[in-house]
């Protein structure tokens, strides 16, 4: 049976989820975008935008236009394809030109439409109002931010007009230019989806814990860069700039130090050379060889696409990283997420089993897989309760108990006999929501827990035996009731228990410090990943390093599933309707792996997504519960 992968996922949303429709308005004229590749690829994230491109084509202003088409001319020439705004800017008198300052900051609104003017066309002076709902914020690190609440920009214009007197003028010759704007620029969401693309910069982790030494994963840093101007060159010095803000306690770049980058040249899709300042690349050969890394991966989105070489060029030597060595590289982003193999529990035993290539459940080994369940992991009514993680590479799984206070840690291999003692417990009663729940596994095998005691909750992270309570910050009164980690261990996903009964999402950063002998580990900054409007989540998984996806519903909604970009940007994707009763849903951080589910019902099955363009859920394996991948 076909199934559709991440990548086949993307494919669909892609193409179902934005078709831009070719306008002519009366100051800018557009035309479908073709041409060469180019060499920075959209973003195979949440992000990523396969729909239908137009080029816009600034047209100047003319005399005789009214204020409100000046300002919506002003408002298409921003969206432009200049560099330099020099049409957008012929709308603003002189003073506004020169304070005027578009790529500090970008606003994204539902839609623009202009309020009418508190006066009219004879006046000395008009101003003109968009009032919107706001859907995120662009800073000046090209980093997105989901945004809500009302959006209200006033424009004032005055007529320029030479024989203009008293602010009067036929208004064939009136020229009407825009006085005061807000800063930066405001667009509506289709003509943001048309003018930027998504980007994903790269950056190391730092040492899990300080002094150890432990090997760097690049882990992804979603920006925004626009589309047809510069890509590769906006890429290298949006690399350079250094991470966005909530990332940063978390990575490192090799680009600290001053280093700063001359000159892109990028007439070559397949070969690129930056040429950079501040950094000997003779005496600092690995810190230009990591620079390089980072950019390939950047303009190569990933590692995929056509980029055969990069080659970072200094005033004293230089280096190069490849596509070939991009396959082997340790660091690559990813490579910590483990295989693709897919796990479950059997409905009637509880055993964990591995689902194969034709589907069919095969009982792990050791007393895990065993055919009569270890005491404690015995299901309760023909359907397991206790949540299962199998640690990333396959040596390890963690497993709730039944009744939710105590996790055991057993190996997937015959030497594993028995069940030892459990590596955490709850004081928890029995019940729905307490107890220990969700146990993940990053990277570094790190083994994250929920601990859903009413009177002390908490987030633990097992490390080698050793057990750490996770402060976090910014919970406020709302509990953890679970969590997925991604597998570089710098970014966890927190599903909260509301007041009311449901769950919202967060993302928190990790961060960690201390020392070998005493580290410390917390998960701050929490903030949403949602630019739709849940009102409810029931499952998350990482997607991709920068990509989660959510079970979820909007207010009066049935149960969809969502793919949201680690920035909140979810604005391209096409929700897809989950199997009725489905509880659990589970995808890898590989592109290749398929997107699994199961639902409550009498034939304990497992579902997959078949089909590209119009997916549709199908029985994959029978029998099991309890999807999950990996981590």
């Amino acid at each position: 049976m076909g199934t559709t992968s991440r990548a086949g996922a993307r494919g669909w949303v892609g193409t179902l989820s934005v078709s831009l429709t070719v306008l002519l308005a009366a100051g800018c004229a557009t035309m479908p975008d073709s041409g060469p590749p180019e060499t920075v690829h959209p973003t195979q994230g949440a992000g990523a935008d396969q729909g239908v491109q137009v080029r816009v084509i600034p047209m100047p202003p003319r005399d005789g236009l009214s204020p409100r088409e000046v300002l919506q001319n002003f408002l298409d020439a921003s969206i432009a394809d200049e560099a330099d705004y020099r049409t957008a800017k012929q709308y603003l008198t002189p003073d506004a030109a020169a304070q005027w300052r578009p790529e500090e900051s970008t606003v994204v609104l539902a839609n623009t439409a202009l309020q009418a003017p508190a006066g009219d066309d004879t006046a000395a002076q008009v101003q003109l109002t968009i009032s919107s709902a706001k859907l995120g914020l662009l800073d000046e690190r090209h980093t997105y931010h989901s945004a809500t609440g009302t959006y209200g920009g006033l424009f004032t214009l005055v007529n320029v007009a030479k024989d203009a007197k008293d602010g009067k003028d036929p208004k064939d010759r009136a020229q009407w230019r825009i006085a005061a704007l807000p800063a930066g620029l405001v667009m509506d969401k289709t003509s943001f989806q048309n003018a930027y693309q998504q980007v994903a910069k790269y950056y190391f982790t730092r040492d899990q814990q300080a002094g150890t030494g432990e090997q760097p994963v690049l882990v992804p840093d979603p920006v925004y860069l626009r589309r047809r101007i510069d890509p590769a060159g906006a890429a290298v010095r949006a690399v350079a700039q250094g991470p966005s803000d909530w990332l940063a306690p978390a990575v490192r770049s090799a680009f600290e130090g001053g280093v700063t980058v001359t000159a892109v040249s990028s007439d070559d899709p397949r070969l690129i050379k930056v040429q950079v300042d501040g950094v000997d690349c003779v005496t600092s050969d690995r810190q230009c060889h990591q620079m390089a890394a980072q950019l390939y991966y950047t303009l190569s989105q990933g590692g995929s696409g056509s980029l055969e070489r990069l080659q970072l060029v200094a005033k004293r030597g230089s280096a190069e990283f490849t596509a070939t060595q991009a396959k082997a590289a340790a660091f690559a982003p990813g490579q910590l997420a483990g295989s693709g193999q897919a796990y479950a529990r059997k409905a009637k035993t509880g055993q964990l089993v591995q689902i194969g290539q034709d589907n069919n459940p095969v009982a792990v080994a050791g007393v895990l897989g065993a055919a009569t369940p270890a005491p404690g992991l015995a299901p309760v009514g023909d359907q397991p309760q206790g949540a299962f993680a199998v640690r990333r590479g396959g040596s390890q799984a963690a497993v709730v108990s039944e009744d939710g206070r105590s996790l055991y840690v057993a190996a997937l291999d015959d030497g594993a006999k028995q069940l030892g003692p459990p590596v955490a417990t709850s004081r928890a009663g029995q019940g729905p929501g307490l107890g220990l729940a969700s146990p993940s596994w990053d990277g570094y095998g790190g083994l994250w827990v929920v601990d859903r005691d009413p009177l002390a909750p908490r987030v633990l992270l097992i490390t080698d035996g050793a057990k750490t309570t996770v402060p976090v910050e910014g919970l406020g009164s709302l509990p953890v009731d679970s969590l997925r980690v991604s597998s570089d261990g710098t970014r966890v996903a927190l599903l909260l228990r509301n007041s009311d009964g449901t769950r919202s999402l967060r993302l928190g950063l990790v961060v960690r410090g201390g020392s070998a002998q005493a580290p410390t580990v917390s998960i701050v900054k929490l903030r949403p990943v949602a630019a739709v409007e849940l009102s409810d989540v029931t499952s998350v998984s990482w997607a991709d390093p920068d990509t989660l996806l959510v079970l979820g519903k909007e207010s009066d909604s049935v149960p969809q599933l969502h793919y949201l970009s680690t920035d909140g940007s979810s604005g391209l994707e096409t929700a897809v309707q989950a199997v009725d009763g489905m509880t659990v849903v589970a995808a890898s951080e590989s592109r290749l792996d398929p997107v699994l589910g199961d639902a409550k019902g009498d034939d304990h099955a497992v579902y997959g997504l078949s089909g590209s363009m119009q997916p549709q859920w199908r029985a994959y394996s029978k029998g099991v519960t309890q999807p999950g991948y990996q981590g």
